[in-house]
């Protein structure tokens, strides 16, 4: 279970904050948090990996490398996206290097390339993010929730009253490409470079649904509805949980 040496560290370190979570549900723990508005004012729409190392902005797993320069291009338009980042340690960046049979090893050379080309198709910034100024350690994600944010304004890293997780954008995206990367992010947390076999059916990896307040394509139940079959593809150590936001 001890695969990086950090691991059962970072994971006491949250159990307080997720256990709270878990015992009174999202919406109350939602609603216990002071200023918990902060958390979803749009602040720089800068856009990041799903990567719960590269908090805020609009999330897309890769900077959007699995969509293509055209498609990502698309949602980051609609999205009113003003810079691109890419990341060290992209998963979703090895996973695409691995299908298009490029060498894996030099993955984030690839993820570069894609958010450098992206940023000059849409005429915004770029930057690099190294582990020095990303929000985990190196070689392990520390997510032990998943976001699945339908008002496609939160980030949890705004307040530290929030456990660390990542964040799938879905106001921006369909719902099969967003199932998509919720199954990366699912993948990641259970494997060897996320907590694995520390979630279990008494602590399970928690998929949190943000429903818009008042478009009904995001609502709760519909995201839920969404959500339920991957947790249940996925057993008892992956649970689903939501609240509208109304800040």
């Amino acid at each position: 279970m001890d695969h990086h040496p950090t691991a059962q560290t970072n994971w006491d370190a949250q159990s307080p904050l997720v256990v709270r979570l878990r015992e009174l549900g999202a919406l109350v723990f939602f609603q216990s948090i002071p200023n918990i508005q902060h958390a979803f004012h749009p602040g720089e729409r800068w856009l990041c990996c799903i990567d719960e190392g590269c908090p805020g902005g609009v999330n897309l797993a890769g900077s959007g490398i699995l969509l293509g320069v055209e498609g990502a291009a698309r949602i980051a338009h609609d999205a009113g996206v003003t810079a691109i980042t890419s990341h060290e340690e992209c998963g979703a960046a090895k996973l695409w290097a691995k299908q298009s049979g490029k060498n894996a090893e030099t993955s984030d050379d690839y993820g570069k390339e894609f958010s450098a080309e992206l940023a000059k198709k849409l005429g915004v910034s770029y930057c690099h993010l190294p582990l020095s100024e990303m929000t985990r350690p190196a070689g392990l994600h520390v997510a032990r929730v998943i976001y699945y944010d339908g008002t496609g304004t939160f980030d949890p890293a705004r307040l530290p009253e929030l456990p660390p997780g990542f964040v799938i954008s879905r106001r921006y995206l369909d719902t099969e490409y967003a199932l998509r990367e919720c199954g990366i992010a699912i993948s990641i947390a259970l494997g060897d470079h996320g907590f694995g076999a520390r979630f279990t059916p008494k602590e399970p990896l928690l998929i949190v649904a943000i429903g818009h307040p008042t478009d009904p394509a995001l609502s709760l139940e519909k995201l839920r509805a969404e959500l339920e079959p991957v947790a249940a593809a996925e057993g008892p150590r992956v649970a689903v949980d939501g609240l509208v936001a109304k800040w």
